[in-house]
């Protein structure tokens, strides 16, 4: 008598000169399942609701964080301006930018913000709207900012160098 244990079978498809286990080819039909929803229901899989919860807003998407909070900067002579316009329903944290020159810190003053309680930083000072901020000009100087979504989505720190035109 054959005590031995049966083999586990697994499904296969032949595909051109190779074998393709089924459940990946499943796998594969179903991210291409995805190119033929709907497209309403296709972006529905990717909006905040979906993965956050509250009011998306009109289109329900978070925003790519350089259409969220758009930054400028001109140089006047005297001046470095910067700039950012927060889009409505974003925030900027107030004690989050930071302003580098020469690898110094270089004290700024910030507008004041209204305040809120934040789930992960507790209170904080948040800026809106306009942000508007001046500093000597140099080269090389450092800026990094971080803000969210009042949605609850938080963006990663941005960081950008400028390079003061002489």
């Amino acid at each position: 008598m054959n005590h031995e244990m049966p083999m586990k079978q697994t499904l296969t498809i032949r595909f051109f000169s190779g074998w393709i286990p089924a459940r990946l080819l499943f796998a594969v039909f179903f991210v291409v399942s995805l190119a033929d929803f709907p497209e309403s229901r296709a972006d529905d899989l990717f909006t905040a609701p979906a993965v956050f919860g509250g009011n998306a807003g009109e289109t329900g998407r978070i925003l790519p964080v350089d259409e969220a909070f758009r930054f400028g900067s001109y140089e006047d002579g005297e001046s470095l301006h910067l700039f950012w316009q927060v889009s409505p329903g974003y925030y900027l944290y107030r004690d989050k930018f930071r302003f580098e020159q020469a690898g110094l810190e270089v004290s700024v003053e910030l507008p004041g913000g209204q305040l809120r309680q934040d789930e992960i930083f507790g209170e904080v000072e948040v800026l809106t709207g306009l942000v508007e901020v001046s500093i000597p000009p140099a080269t090389g100087t450092r800026v990094s900012w971080q803000g969210c979504a009042e949605r609850g989505y938080c963006y990663p720190p941005q960081k950008i160098i400028l390079n003061s035109v002489d």
